[in-house]
């Protein structure tokens, strides 16, 4: 089974640096047209599954790519962004101000600590691994599946997937409507490319770059 994880495209939050976690926030122009761009991509692979976070960023990039592979996307929680608690909406200049130490804390150790009244990187890596557990049940005959998350949960997914040690978690970078691409072995999965992007820089209608 090959999972082509994709970060949603870009929102009028992600515009201002804003901590996003579960708020809602539309795609912008810009993260509308980069859906397409996925969309585009991976409407020439052979994929029998799209799967999304029910974030309405994240269906909503979920329901472009789908329109170009014929597929409806299977909306579930599990795929949700890392939850930001009472930081959510705010800059981190805006957080800094009220709570310094407690994001900085965060920062150094973000596993175990959280936002307040937020999630551990270890709750949502729980999550993502339930996901694959229960896709794993419920697609046994999935080939090459699509799945739409966030920058956050789908750098915990790589983390774990990696076995990175703990310091090198910030250095997993994903950017918006960025693809990596995770494959299952023999019962093990590793990644075979991870924030792809050069489908990005191809103008809607272009030929696109052939996958790996």
């Amino acid at each position: 089974m090959q999972l082509y994880l994709v970060r949603h495209g870009e929102t009028e939050s992600n515009k201002q640096k804003r901590y996003q976690g579960w708020m809602e926030s539309p795609l912008s122009e810009q993260g509308l047209k980069q859906a397409e761009k996925v969309g585009l991509f991976l409407g020439g692979k052979s994929i029998d599954g799209v799967f999304c976070s029910d974030l309405q960023r994240a269906i909503h990039t979920a329901r472009v790519i789908g329109s170009f592979c014929g597929l409806e996307p299977k909306v579930t929680p599990l795929l949700r962004e890392i939850h930001f608690g009472r930081w959510e909406g705010l800059t981190y200049e805006e957080i800094e101000a009220q709570w310094g130490e407690e994001i900085r804390r965060w920062f150094d150790d973000p596993f175990t600590r959280s936002a307040p009244e937020g999630e551990t990187i270890e709750e949502v890596s729980e999550r993502m691994l339930t996901f694959l557990e229960k896709l794993e049940e419920s697609c046994p005959d999935c080939r090459e599946a699509v799945v739409v998350s966030h920058g956050g949960s789908i750098r915990a997914l790589l983390q774990n997937v990696l076995d990175l040690d703990r310091a090198s978690f910030w250095d997993l970078k994903i950017d918006n409507a960025s693809i990596s691409l995770v494959r299952r072995e023999n019962g093990n999965y590793r990644v075979v490319y991870h924030n792809r992007v050069d489908h990005l820089e191809t103008e809607t209608g272009e030929e696109l770059p052939n996958g790996i």
